[in-house]
C-alpha cells in the first residue's frame, strides 16, 4: 500500500499547483465557500478559486452541512470481503479491484483497512485464551 507521507517534491508540487495546500481556512474562505456552494459552483471550480485541493473543498463543505457523501451502493458482503482479500493477497492492483467490485480504488483500500482492524481486533481476542491454555 502507499505510504501517505508525502516526499519534498510531491508536496512541492501540491504547493505550486494549489497555492493554499496544507493551511487552515480562514473564516473568509469558508464564507466564500458557503455562497459558492450556494451558487452552485462546481467542486472543481472552487478548488481552482480558493487554490484548494478538491479533496479539501469537500471536506470543508462536509464540515459545514453543505455536503453529504453519496452511501455505498451496496453493502459489502462476507463473500465480498473473501474474494477481496483473496485478490489483494494475489497482488491485484487496486484499479483492477475497483473495476472487479464496481467501487471506487479509495472504497477499496478504506475495505482493506477495516478487515484488517477487524482481523487485528480477533486476534487480540483471541489471545488471552490461548495464554490461559497454555498454562
Amino acid at each position: 500500500m502507499k505510504s501517505f507521507f508525502l516526499t519534498p517534491e510531491q508536496y512541492g508540487t501540491l504547493k505550486a499547483r494549489y497555492a493554499k495546500f496544507n493551511e487552515p481556512w480562514t473564516a473568509d474562505e469558508a464564507d466564500e465557500l458557503r455562497r459558492m456552494a450556494e451558487d452552485g459552483v462546481s467542486r472543481e471550480e472552487m478548488s481552482q478559486q480558493l487554490g484548494r485541493t478538491p479533496n479539501a473543498v469537500k471536506m470543508k463543505l462536509q464540515s459545514l452541512g453543505l455536503y453529504v457523501p453519496k452511501p455505498a451502493a451496496r453493502p459489502w458482503t462476507e463473500e465480498d470481503d473473501a474474494s477481496l482479500v483473496r485478490q489483494y493477497i494475489a497482488g491485484t492492483p487496486f484499479s483492477e479491484l475497483a473495476a472487479a467490485f464496481g467501487r471506487t480504488e479509495n472504497a477499496i483500500i478504506s475495505r482493506l483497512v477495516r478487515l484488517r482492524a477487524g482481523l487485528r481486533t480477533e486476534k487480540t481476542e483471541e489471545k488471552p485464551e490461548e495464554e490461559t491454555a497454555d498454562m
